[in-house]
């Protein structure tokens, strides 16, 4: 199943949801109606919101590919390498037991 497809089933999910809400309070609650029918809608929204935030979090998008170096810029190779591109205003040390006196 695709990203739409899932998306697609998240949506009728919450609106099942929704409705089932609507339906248990109209049928279960003892007060008038109305109050009813807005107690379901109000819990019905509120779960459906809850599955539409796990759906994010569980569904979300994958993290994006990390962007390509650019050419002709500067390149540092190895484990201690360092590579300024423009001015270097600090101070870099590589290296084992480095002290920096100032």
């Amino acid at each position: 199943m695709g990203q739409a497809g899932r998306w697609s089933a998240v949506g009728v999910a919450s609106l099942a949801v929704f409705g089932l809400c609507v339906w248990l309070a109209d049928a279960v609650l003892p007060w008038e109606r109305p109050e009813r029918i807005a107690t379901g809608a109000g819990a019905g929204a509120v779960l459906a919101a809850v599955l539409v935030a796990w759906a994010v979090w569980r569904l979300g998008s994958p993290a994006p590919p990390a962007p390509p170096p650019a050419s002709g810029g500067p390149a540092a190779s190895g484990g201690r390498s360092v590579a300024v591109g423009g001015d270097n205003s600090g101070t870099v040390v590589t290296g084992d037991g480095n002290t920096v006196q100032r």
